[in-house]
């Protein structure tokens, strides 16, 4: 997000993707973290920088005790995640906070071994930002007395668990008919690509094809979105059958994407990070045309710049995951109630999924996230939310919090 990656990184990102892949992810440290829970890494801020300017004490003295959070994550190199625990250790210079990162989870027993370790170093919460035993993950969590965040997918096995606290939905709860965000992402770029004027364009389906829901979702809000943009006019050449690349990187992949450049495509669309397709765009030679689901980081920066990003789908780490820390923060310090609904279930806290299209969109978040302590939601905005700060706080002000649009945000 903030800080310059290196090529190293992206080589690290390529093989983490040939070995495997999963729903989003997480992983970064702050500095002085250590080893702690077995399969994890400590992560805290090793500074006590001056508050924001406001009305609370956000000099880590609150909570009284140090709360310990674990996070279950699926590649700690991801990007996407990195951005999310940048945020998160940022927040640890004002709360007393530590978080407990995973291993790259690799199965259940995995992921119950770390669960099990969290309960063991005396961690209070686990933020999951994976899961790959579903319900019985949480169940397992929660039967150990720790607080859940996450994974609304399995919202109605556990919504009425006193120790889940819920996630966040970027479906609108007022619409009975509205689509989940991996769909909505996937539509938007469909419809984004299809308007862009291009002749014919591919589909890199990522997980699709494995059963992964995450990309099914996002493949058949895509297949919508772009059949949309078609009826409506676009001459853009798309066809499901012949113009989908299956998989993540691996033999099968890089094969499907060296007969794209032989191909007469001048776009493709890519179901999760692009970072694969740069380097053989630029030896190519061609004018290549790209729509993702990707972050606002320095990889992607000189690629919008130059007008071959066209469209990226964008997960804001402080608006889409900062209610995990508002949430499992209010439950461990006795204010469930700013974590559940009118009829005393799980909240699921709605928020956006941004999509950028070009250059002034993208840098314009790029801008606001190019220090290391600007955030759309900061510090002292958090503290608002957080009954042990504001004992006027309500769910309503939960909600709004994360609820914003990239207008909200940028203007």
């Amino acid at each position: 997000m903030k800080k310059t990656l290196a090529l190293a990184l992206a080589l690290v990102l390529c093989l983490c993707l040939l070995a495997g892949c999963g729903d989003s992810g997480a992983g970064s440290t702050a500095s002085g973290g250590a080893s702690t829970a077995s399969g994890g890494t400590s992560a805290t801020s090793g500074g006590t920088d001056a508050a924001p300017a406001s009305g609370y004490a956000l000099d880590k003295s609150w909570p009284a005790e140090k709360v310990k959070i674990g996070v279950i994550a699926f590649d700690t190199t991801d990007e996407s995640f990195m951005g999310v625990m940048e945020y998160f250790n940022y927040l640890t210079k004002y709360f007393n906070v530590e978080f407990t990162i995973s291993e790259a989870i690799q199965s259940a027993e995995h992921e119950f071994q770390f669960i099990d370790s969290c309960a063991s170093a005396g961690c209070k919460g686990i933020f999951a930002y994976y899961n790959v035993a579903g319900a019985e993950s949480i169940k397992h969590c929660t039967d150990q007395g720790m607080y859940y965040w996450g994974m609304s997918e399995f919202y109605e096995a556990v919504k009425d668990d006193p120790h889940f606290v819920g996630g966040y939905t970027f479906a609108d709860p007022d619409d009975p008919n509205a689509k989940n965000g991996d769909y909505m992402g996937g539509y938007e770029l469909g419809m984004s690509m299809g308007n862009a004027g291009l002749e014919h364009i591919a589909f890199c389906n990522g997980g699709a094809s494995f059963g992964v829901q995450m990309f099914i979702d996002r493949q058949q809000g895509f297949f919508d979105g772009i059949a949309a943009a078609q009826a409506a006019g676009s001459s853009t050449r798309f066809d499901p059958a012949t113009d989908v690349i299956e998989g993540f990187p691996g033999d099968s992949y890089f094969a499907a994407q060296a007969a794209f450049f032989s191909s007469d495509y001048d776009g493709v669309v890519v179901s999760f990070d692009a970072f694969t397709w740069f380097q053989p765009i630029i030896e190519s030679g061609k004018d290549i045309k790209v729509g993702c689901i990707g972050t606002v980081s320095d990889t992607y920066k000189s690629f919008v710049d130059n007008g071959t990003v066209i469209a990226l789908v964008y997960d804001c780490p402080e608006v889409v995951f900062g209610s995990a820390f508002c949430d499992l923060l209010n439950a461990i310090t006795g204010h469930e109630a700013l974590t559940r609904n009118a009829d005393g279930l799980a909240l699921l806290n709605p928020t956006q999924r941004w999509t950028l299209s070009g250059a002034d969109d993208f840098n314009a978040v790029y801008a606001k996230h190019i220090t290391d302590e600007s955030f759309f939601i900061t510090a002292d905005q958090m503290a608002s939310i957080l009954g042990g700060l504001n004992e006027s706080a309500t769910t309503d002000d939960v909600c709004a919090m994360f609820n914003k649009s990239l207008s909200d945000c940028i203007g």
